[in-house]
């Protein structure tokens, strides 16, 4: 299946890497994010160092866990749907024909992980192997991941039916969600700003004593940090004065705690000088961008 088919199928329900999202457990992605993913409302996520070398890995960690279990692994063709609910689908990296999912999975560290052979797994990935053992209706998932780049190790998940239930009712109303064009509630500043930043609205909305609170908070914290990034300045100034021209490392005892080394320069587009020498032809590729709303404190 090509790139731009999976993402297409992707749209079509709630998968895995969804529902810790869903669930307000995911460290890298809010509820409104897969909303507008699953609406096709913004650029999909095209991938990242992290998640390269776990595509690399998979095939080497999914070997090692057929070698170390006795299990020979098989790779679905395309994305699984549940009979029942069908706006539910899987993506599983493997099963077994003792019908076990195997998801793999690389760590940078083995935080949220426990012993080896149990199930204490971090949470988000939990939901994702629950999810597809409601999907799959199988009993058993075996998580093999390789922490750090070392050698892998195995935890076995076992299918929570009380856990399923919940989600399933979540995803069911996030997908209905979906349907009817109602997202959700934004989270984080960045989905504010996706959220309203580009509205037309207009009007005074008259604040309460809660909201003036904030807004004083919000000075303090904004004089905070302005007092922290000049502190910063004087300490960077005076590190760089002590390295000046005799050297661009500052080590101690063979650990290197700063560096100051010459980089290459950008390139950088001269617009004014193409716009004088070439206005007809800056002009054809000039476009507006969209007015968007500005945040000020008065």
């Amino acid at each position: 299946m090509s790139n731009a088919k999976w993402l297409e199928e992707r749209r079509k329900g709630v998968g895995g890497s969804d529902v810790a999202a869903i669930l307000g457990l995911s460290p890298w992605k809010t509820p409104y994010q897969v909303y507008l993913e699953k609406r096709n409302e913004c650029e999909p996520f095209r991938g990242n160092d992290a998640t390269t070398w776990g595509t690399l890995m998979e095939p080497v960690i999914r070997q090692w866990y057929s070698d170390t279990t006795g299990r020979a692994v098989r790779v679905p063709d395309g994305i699984i749907y549940n009979e029942k609910y069908p706006f539910m689908l899987a993506n599983l990296d493997g099963f077994t024909d003792d019908k076990r999912v195997v998801e793999i999975k690389t760590a940078r560290s083995g935080q949220h992980w426990g012993e080896p052979g149990t199930d204490e797994i971090p949470d988000y990935y939990m939901c994702q192997v629950q999810h597809y053992l409601a999907v799959t209706g199988f009993e058993f998932a075996d998580v093999p991941v390789s922490i750090g780049g070392a050698i892998p190790v195995l935890y076995e998940i076992e299918t929570d039916l009380e856990l399923q239930e919940i989600m399933i009712e979540e995803e069911a109303k996030f997908w209905q969600r979906v349907q009817d064009g109602n997202p959700p509630e934004p989270v984080t500043f960045a989905d504010a700003v996706q959220r309203y930043g580009k509205s037309p609205a207009t009007g005074i909305i008259e604040a309460g004593p809660g909201n003036v609170e904030d807004v004083l908070h919000l000075k303090e914290v904004r004089a905070a940090k302005a007092r922290l990034e000049a502190e910063e300045e004087e300490l960077k100034a005076e590190f760089i004065k002590m390295l000046g021209n005799k050297g661009d490392v500052l080590a101690f005892q063979g650990e290197n705690l700063i560096t100051y080394k010459l980089a290459k320069g950008r390139e950088l587009f001269d617009s004014k000088t193409f716009q004088k020498e070439f206005p007809d032809l800056y002009k054809q590729f000039t476009k507006q961008g969209e007015p968007s709303r500005r945040f000020l404190i008065k």
